[in-house]
């Protein structure tokens, strides 16, 4: 059983399309690398892990499926199963989620200094 954090990951993102199975681990990565995108404002990055390495690329619009929206990924991954391609977006729930973490890592660290 996966942890907490990986089992709120399918919360986070939702998957438009995969070549492959996405597994809860790699699920939370593809979130981070594309949360990282969306607030640093950049086009693409790379993944690494031992569940799958490759580049995450923003789609550069807002994609929408059925009620949920958020910014758009497409990811080309090396898996262990073989290589995998995935189209995803990170929900609006999913970009709160990470806008709270930051602000709770800032509290935690001002309180330290």
């Amino acid at each position: 059983m996966g942890s907490r954090r990986e089992e709120d990951a399918w919360r986070l993102i939702a998957v438009l399309q995969s070549t492959a199975a996405l597994g809860s681990s790699l699920a939370l990565k593809l979130y981070e690398v594309a949360v990282g995108l969306h607030l640093e404002r950049k086009e693409s990055a790379s993944l690494a892990g031992d569940d799958g390495v490759g580049t995450v690329r923003a789609v550069g619009r807002e994609l929408l499926l059925g009620v949920i929206s958020g910014p758009g990924f497409e990811a080309q991954l090396d898996t262990p199963t073989g290589r995998c391609m995935v189209s995803y977006i990170v929900t609006r729930e999913g970009l709160a989620h990470a806008e709270e973490e930051i602000h709770r890592q800032r509290d935690e660290a001002q309180r330290w200094n």
